[in-house]
């Protein structure tokens, strides 16, 4: 379900599911995270004015808040804690610290204290161990006060979402606000303002932002870290083992991807190679866009995927490897392939399509239903239409379908031109009724490739269409604040644990985007 929260109280609007045909939305006085930040010349963070309209929480709001823990729930009381206590320290003066002995130092940053802390820190890790898929990275995380911070918040956003708030919840406003103030601090310091906490910082706080309404919030935090960066001499030379730098190459790929924008040139021909394996028994994220080989068959018969999921993933696959083969020709560096060639090409892209959108559902009120295959089949739907039509996911669902001479498709197998959004809303009721909690573990890869196409294909102006009701354009805003999380954790979790594969899956979807949009310009002309 999802609510809107209402000023002056702590609890929210009577929900409803976020599959239901009839959903609804109290309004009220939104409260918002803290302006947004960019950096000057000197590496600093300044306030804009464009975004000083956006409201913080103070502390006696905070104090107000803490005073309700025990009915939080355990995540968002664990997070007032850890909160409370990591502000309470930053306010005290300590001296800065470099353990050079350990394999992450902590250079030009205060520790947390010991005691009391400790135990805390030590709570929230069994409570949050899954969200990186590493204990050693949680551990380097929350060992320091800011980054601690940041991905506290981050974890107040993921339980927004399981709550049903499409705005944030008090406690991570309050979250953000000193998340902010405390990365304020850190540029102010020669030695901590292009820190690797401070880029880290920063990424948690942008993924604490995407899906949300203030598009030029995102933008500028976004070119405060990619400024940093370039400070630091590229995205090589931040540290952590490396670490650092495939956690923020996957999750800015994912935010290209899901909004439609280049790759930023400071991620170009980097390639993320892990130098120390958390586990030799993780199995490849394959899926229609990372598939070394060709070769599919090891997902095949997995508990989640069915003959029938299998075969619209091989399509997929199929789908991908042959569109770029087709419009791949017009760069410099192709040959310009013959009449012939592109026709059977083309043919073979429409022989996948027709399959696609004849495929039966299997959702509505099913007492058995394969929502796996479900979310394939529907994702599949949006991704063909985009490929055939050559226009970006984020119109797929608006543009005429494209009926295949000699086959007739009934209205029940495809989406027509006034329905089209429908289709989203479908996927993401998919994605509602399946296990989303370790990313659908054997096809993680397949999660993320559904992710990124409902994050771009849902990734629309949330302003009012002529004749949309509030109520339709709030389950649009929901459905698009849902894939965007689920897509940047996913890509967050295999962007630590099997780099490589996740930037390469990340940029076969943005090939396929920059070719659709090409497509479209060639048949335009």
């Amino acid at each position: 379900m999802y609510k809107h929260r209402s000023s002056g109280q702590r609890g929210v609007s009577p929900g409803i599911r976020a599959h239901s045909s009839e959903p609804h939305a109290r309004s009220g006085t939104i409260t918002r995270t803290p302006s947004p930040l960019t950096t000057t010349s000197d590496g600093y963070l300044d306030r804009i004015g464009l975004a000083r309209r956006r409201s913080t929480l103070f502390d006696s709001e905070f104090f107000n808040i803490m005073s309700q823990s025990s009915q939080m729930g355990p995540v968002r009381s664990l997070a007032a804690q850890v909160m409370s206590t990591i502000i309470s320290e930053h306010t005290q003066s300590a001296p800065a610290v470099s353990n050079e002995g350990e394999e992450y130092p902590f250079t030009g940053y205060f520790p947390l204290a010991q005691g009391a802390p400790d135990d805390l820190k030590t709570l929230y890790l069994e409570t949050t161990s899954d969200f990186y898929g590493s204990r050693r990275w949680m551990e380097a995380i929350c060992s320091v006060r800011m980054p601690f911070l940041s991905h506290v918040s981050v974890i107040c956003v993921f339980q927004d979402l399981e709550d049903g708030l499409l705005e944030d919840s008090s406690l991570t406003v309050y979250a953000k606000t000193k998340l902010l103030r405390m990365i304020q601090d850190s540029l102010r310091g020669s030695a901590t303002q292009t820190d690797d906490f401070t880029v880290l910082s920063i990424l948690h706080l942008l993924t604490s932002e995407v899906g949300g309404f203030d598009e030029d919030a995102f933008d500028v935090h976004q070119a405060g870290l990619i400024r940093i960066v370039q400070q630091r001499g590229g995205i090589n030379n931040l540290g952590f083992n490396g670490d650092l730098a495939s956690v923020v190459t996957s999750a800015m790929l994912c935010f290209t991807t899901l909004r439609g924008v280049e790759e930023p040139v400071i991620l170009h021909d980097f390639i993320p190679i892990r130098t120390q394996p958390e586990s030799i028994d993780h199995i490849a994220p394959l899926s229609p866009l990372y598939c070394p080989g060709g070769d599919m068959s090891p997902i095949f018969g997995t508990l989640s995927c069915s003959s029938e999921t299998y075969e619209i993933l091989y399509d997929m696959h199929e789908l991908t490897r042959t569109f770029i083969l087709r419009w791949s020709y017009t760069g410099d560096s192709y040959a310009a392939r013959s009449p012939a060639e592109t026709a059977s090409y083309d043919a073979y892209m429409q022989q996948i399509c027709t399959r696609a959108f004849l495929r039966p559902s299997q959702g509505g009120f099913q007492s058995k239903t394969d929502w796996i295959y479900e979310s394939c089949r529907l994702a599949a739907l949006i991704y063909c239409q985009s490929l055939v039509q050559g226009v970006p996911l984020s119109e797929s669902t608006s543009s005429p379908y494209t009926q295949t001479a000699g086959n007739e498709l009934s209205p029940d197998t495809y989406l027509s031109q006034n329905s089209g959004y429908t289709v989203i809303l479908a996927l993401h009721n998919a994605i509602e009724n399946t296990d989303k909690s370790a990313q659908w573990e054997e096809l993680c890869g397949v999660f993320l490739w559904i992710t990124l196409v409902g994050a771009a294909a849902s990734w629309q102006t949330v302003s009012m269409a002529y004749g949309e009701t509030d109520e339709m354009r709030t389950r649009k805003a929901w459905t698009r604040k849902c894939f965007a999380l689920y897509s940047v954790k996913v890509s967050l979790v295999l962007g630590f644990e099997q780099p490589g594969a996740v930037v390469e899956a990340q940029r076969t979807m943005l090939q396929v985007q920059r070719l659709a949009n090409l497509k479209r310009g060639i048949r335009s002309q």
